[in-house]
């Protein structure tokens, strides 16, 4: 006949704690678990929804006669579907222009790829060129490489950071 050993626990007082000792550590696992999860998630920027009033980013054109304040939804762009708004205004005299068509391509630079979906660009009036269905599925740098044509013919390529 075999005999089991026995298996006691003891405090750190080395004062037995009986058959129950596990319970006790076992429920401190749940709160100091979420308590690691809420700070894990609570240290990443606050992702802003709606166009902000301050640019993402602002870019000259490759000519240097247009500035591109670039703005999205949300800001700081995220993995998906990004609604994103450019304000074209002439560099020298920071008027906005109006007139412009723009064939917007988003680009991938680490993968050397974009997107099969082709963003829809909108004219609101004011130089403000509202882009929708840019779709962003990775994280990491995207650039939206943006031909112009129309009263002028100049390219730009500004940079997001997708989270």
């Amino acid at each position: 006949m075999c005999k089991r050993p026995s298996v006691r626990f003891f405090s750190r007082a080395r004062q037995p704690l009986g058959h129950l000792a596990l319970a006790p550590a076992r429920s401190h696992v749940t709160p100091v678990f979420l308590s690691a999860l809420a700070i894990a998630c609570g240290s990443s920027p606050a992702v802003q929804h709606g166009f902000g009033s301050t640019p993402l980013v602002t870019v000259t054109s490759a000519s240097g006669t247009l500035q591109v304040a670039v703005y999205t939804n949300p800001q700081p762009p995220t993995v998906g579907d990004v609604a994103v708004r450019y304000f074209i205004s002439e560099t020298a005299s920071s008027q906005p222009v109006d007139g412009l068509s723009l064939a917007v391509v988003p680009w991938m630079p680490a993968m050397g790829h974009g997107t099969s979906v082709v963003p829809s660009v909108s004219a609101a009036g004011g130089g403000v060129y509202d882009l929708s269905n840019v779709y962003l599925f990775m994280a990491g740098q995207w650039q939206l490489r943006t031909a112009i044509s129309g009263g002028a013919t100049d390219s730009v390529t500004p940079d997001l950071m997708v989270e």
